[in-house]
């Protein structure tokens, strides 16, 4: 596992969260390799509605869909962690956290 850089805790967390970071590399894995097997999709080109002056206007840009490898990410954590575990995806990122509501933590 990696971090972001220095700023980023995970000193203290708790152990069932700390032991499940194994558990979402190896599902990022298999989402990588299942990508690995669809095309690229592109989602916009010249068309679209996009911030003035953007470079799409002039043919210059393209957007990619980077959704599809969220999706699967998030779909085979929630698979893999199970009950208790909420996987929303973001914006830009994947949120993750263990909801002890929805099944106590183990001790």
């Amino acid at each position: 596992m990696k971090t972001k850089d220095s700023s980023v805790n995970v000193t203290g967390m708790h152990p069932e969260v700390v032991g499940a970071l194994a558990k979402m590399e190896v599902c990022r894995s298999a989402a990588l390799s299942l990508l690995l097997t669809h095309p690229m999709v592109v989602t916009s080109g010249k068309d679209g509605v996009h911030k003035p002056g953007s470079l799409h206007y002039a043919g210059l840009a393209v957007d990619l869909r980077f959704r599809d490898f969220m999706d699967e990410w998030a779909r085979y954590m929630k698979n893999a962690l199970g009950e208790g575990w909420d996987i929303v995806v973001e914006a830009d990122h994947i949120h993750v956290e263990r909801d002890p509501e929805k099944k106590p933590l183990d001790a």
